[in-house]
């Protein structure tokens, strides 16, 4: 048989796998679940934009392949036990259900641990798999089941990945003059010499084991060892994502992006003393401070969890004489704030109250103020405009 007739054959065991349920993981929401119990929410909020190994340890990401590879280990053993028939195989026109149900668990498997050592989804925007999909998957099954072939390509798919985004798998090149031989060596190996006039005879004379194709025994032996397999390989890789993951700068930005969410969640009197110094820089922006402001100030400093003499501290600043002559003003840390979106409009929403106390219309300082702070806050100026609307 041919190599591009074991191709086709390959790609038709493949369809039939893929129409099976829950057979498309979701990257972000696998990803989600399983760091739960290692990362805070800020974290794992990142995770559509990062490597999991950015947000937790390696150990973390190696307990948790190896827990993958066990739950699928013994669902494909006891799926395989279920479904093998004694006697042999009686198969027409279809694709014997244990071939199916060991590649579900084989392309499942996969993906997760694709996802684990930093690949990004194999699924597009409507949640589907790409041609593209299934050809590095069909790579990823070679790797599991030690064609050499398939482990160099998936080092130079990986390399072509290594600086691409995470959330979505970028269009890189996978020849078909690499699929093919790995289709072929994979066809060859599980006995899946596909024909429509000889499927049944062609595979059970291959693996001749009483009670179907793949046997719980014949699963357990050849599932996990493979699994494994891939496990070391994709670790491998991951070093290529480590040095490529992005440039340095976004790298160093987004470190202290972490750095800030940790902050934010753990730290809420921080924010709340970055949003009273924007407030008192907002009542400063003009000279003059009127009651109004000061009472807004007043307000919001009152019913903070700031110490005493970081609140006179605050007040004393605003409207003061010396403030000024000065020209003082604090440097507000927006990235804290920006890191928790409701606060972040929340924020917004005590600046335009500052900037519209007593009824008044902001000033140009005033509208500047407000549009620089939006932007750092990571706000929509829409809701500038709503929040300006509804003063």
């Amino acid at each position: 048989m041919s190599e591009n007739k074991e191709m086709l054959t390959w790609q038709k065991v493949l369809a039939a796998v893929l129409e099976l349920p829950g057979v498309k993981v979701d990257r972000v929401a696998f990803l989600r679940k399983e760091l739960k119990s290692y990362c805070s929410a800020a974290k794992l909020d990142m995770l559509d934009n990062v490597r999991p190994y950015t947000v937790t340890t390696d150990r973390v990401i190696d307990t948790l392949a190896k827990k993958c590879i066990n739950r699928h280990t013994t669902l494909a053993t006891a799926a395989s036990t279920i479904v093998g028939l004694p006697g042999g195989l009686a198969m027409a026109a279809t694709i014997p259900g244990d071939i199916l149900q060991y590649y579900y668990h084989v392309v499942v498997l996969s993906q997760k641990l694709a996802y684990l050592y930093g690949f990004p989804d194999f699924c597009d925007e409507e949640g589907e798999l790409t041609d593209q999909s299934t050809d590095l998957l069909t790579i990823f099954m070679g790797s599991m089941m030690g064609v050499k072939v398939a482990d160099q390509g998936l080092t130079e798919l990986a390399k072509g990945m290594a600086k691409q985004a995470v959330g979505r798998l970028p269009r890189v090149a996978i020849s078909k003059a690499a699929v093919i031989p790995v289709a072929a060596t994979i066809a060859r190996m599980a006995g899946a010499k596909l024909t429509k006039e000889g499927l049944a005879k062609s595979v059970g004379k291959f693996i001749p084991i009483a009670g179907g194709l793949f046997s719980g025994s014949l699963t357990l032996f050849t599932f996990k060892p493979g699994a494994k397999r891939l496990q070391k390989r994709l670790k491998a890789q991951k070093m290529l994502f480590t040095d490529g993951d992005i440039d340095a700068l976004a790298f160093k930005n987004i470190k202290t992006s972490f750095s800030k969410a940790e902050q934010s969640e753990h730290h809420p009197e921080d924010k709340q003393l970055a949003v009273i110094q924007a407030m008192v820089n907002m009542a400063n922006i003009n000279g003059a401070v009127a009651a109004e402001k000061y009472r807004i100030i007043e307000e919001k400093v009152a019913h903070s969890n700031l110490p005493d003499d970081v609140k006179l501290e605050l007040l004393g600043n605003v409207g003061t004489e010396e403030s000024h002559e000065s020209d003082f003003s604090y440097d507000v840390d927006y990235d804290l704030l920006a890191c928790d979106p409701d606060y972040a409009a929340d924020t917004l929403r005590q600046l335009v109250a500052v900037a519209t106390a007593g009824g008044t219309q902001p000033t140009m300082a005033e509208r500047m103020y407000l549009t620089m702070a939006t932007k750092a806050l990571a706000v929509d100026k829409e809701t500038l405009d709503r929040l300006m609307e509804e003063k």
